[in-house]
């Protein structure tokens, strides 16, 4: 009989591979001008323990939450979405590996897709466009309003 797997619903991990240092990585995520070029519209940091930020898209969308924990170039952790996001950053060789961890995501059905999968689906995306900005110069956001109106790209 086949081993019942269990899904944890409650986290989380991405990981990739980028081209650069943990020091460009570190300030890609935490530096507003270049949170703009991958991954939001506008955006205030705080960059110390108990800052605050705020996050903002182009569908008009905010996230505002707390800096919980910040080790310059290796560890950028905040609040986001009612959950908890873990970045660390580290070398190898040419490259810097980009680990996020979303966890302490609430138990609920509706936190299941809500936040668990949307959050995930979102930040793959996220990795994915960071990835083509440092590689190739390519924003793949899309800022077309009438696309974004019809709610069914990514921004």
């Amino acid at each position: 009989m086949a081993k019942k797997f269990k899904y944890d619903w409650s986290q989380f991990t991405l990981q990739a591979a980028f081209k650069g240092s943990p020091e460009k990585l570190f300030k890609m995520w935490t530096e507003p001008k270049l949170l703009c070029k991958w991954f939001l519209t506008g955006a205030k940091v705080e960059l110390k323990k108990g800052g605050e930020y705020v996050f903002m898209w182009v569908i008009g969308a905010k996230e505002r939450g707390k800096v919980l924990a910040v080790r310059k170039n290796s560890l950028f952790r905040f609040t986001f979405a009612g959950c908890i996001c873990e970045v660390k950053f580290r070398k190898s060789g040419k490259d810097c590996i980009v680990n996020l961890k979303q966890y302490r995501i609430p138990s609920g059905e509706r936190f299941k897709i809500g936040t668990h999968m949307s959050c995930q689906i979102g930040w793959t995306f996220f990795f994915a466009n960071l990835k083509s900005v440092i590689e190739t110069g390519k924003d793949l956001r899309e800022f077309n309003p009438k696309h974004l109106r019809e709610g069914t790209v990514f921004y």
